[in-house]
């Protein structure tokens, strides 16, 4: 009977929001940008620079996971909760069979299938681009087979994956932010305001050795996908030099971990405990 619940609280979710025209623009721009970028490479590069087809799409990958994505990630977050609050049309939701918690889970699943999909549109559009200009195949270097093609592609895929974490920690900042507001401007305010402010004021924040960048999980978005890159490009590569916690990859990981679990947790928190008179 949850799941029932959750599927069909789902089920809405998408409804809803496939008639708006909001998650349609951030799929365009996503696909815009996977579609540029290989011939703005190939340009800047010149005819004898050196790349190949898994360098493009990683490269690209990067600029999408550090400015497109996570943009439109947090704003379709502001608006999933807050969205219901501002128009109250959550109190006559919560009046039928389901559960709280359950109508939360599913904003929230689908909040990361947002994101998920921005990504996988990403892909889908490289990828073939990208292919068609340099092919998709081993890494080379004179002539001598550096990384083969299952391996380069092994490494890129987890990369992929990893890079998924510090994005589902951006929307779940995103839903705290959402169920914590009283209205959707605020909830964009906060949601947006903040993710935009915090990246230059990270990194003048210091004392001595000691830099606030280093503790927030946002300086981490990239960092799999930068060492993937590193293959692409021929040279050595370590997911975890030094260990999990001496690592760029394994601190950056926990950190997003642990930040998207107290956001979650005090979203649950928050929307559980909510008077349904809340306006």
């Amino acid at each position: 009977m949850r799941m029932h619940g959750f599927w069909a609280a789902l089920h809405n979710e998408f409804s809803k929001y496939s008639r708006q025209k909001f998650p349609y623009l951030g799929m365009i721009a996503v696909m815009l940008l996977a579609f540029f970028w290989p011939k703005g490479v190939q340009q800047i590069a010149g005819p004898r620079g050196e790349t190949n087809a898994f360098d493009i799409i990683l490269k690209g990958l990067i600029s999408a996971v550090t400015s497109v994505i996570p943009f439109f990630g947090v704003i379709f977050g502001s608006i999933l909760v807050a969205g219901e609050t501002a128009g109250g049309t959550y109190r006559n939701i919560l009046t039928r069979p389901i559960r709280r918690g359950t109508f939360l889970t599913a904003k929230i699943v689908f909040a990361f299938g947002y994101v998920l999909l921005l990504v996988l549109l990403f892909l889908a559009v490289i990828v073939p681009l990208a292919h068609s200009q340099l092919q998709l195949g081993p890494i080379v270097d004179d002539g001598t087979v550096i990384y083969p093609l299952p391996r380069i592609l092994g490494v890129s895929l987890w990369a992929l994956l990893l890079s998924l974490i510090p994005l589902f920690a951006i929307v779940s900042y995103a839903v705290f932010v959402s169920t914590a507001a009283k209205s959707l401007t605020t909830a964009l305010g906060l949601g947006v305001g903040l993710v935009i402010a915090i990246e230059p004021v990270k990194y003048l924040i210091r004392w001595g050795e000691w830099e606030l960048s280093d503790y927030v999980f946002t300086s981490y978005r990239d960092t799999a996908l930068k060492i993937a890159d590193q293959a692409a490009c021929g040279f050595d590569y370590q997911w975890l030099p030094g260990g999990w916690w001496a690592s760029e990859l394994g601190w950056g990981l926990t950190l997003a971990l642990v930040s998207m679990a107290i956001f979650l947790a005090g979203s649950y928190w928050i929307f559980l405990r909510r008077d349904l008179n809340f306006s």
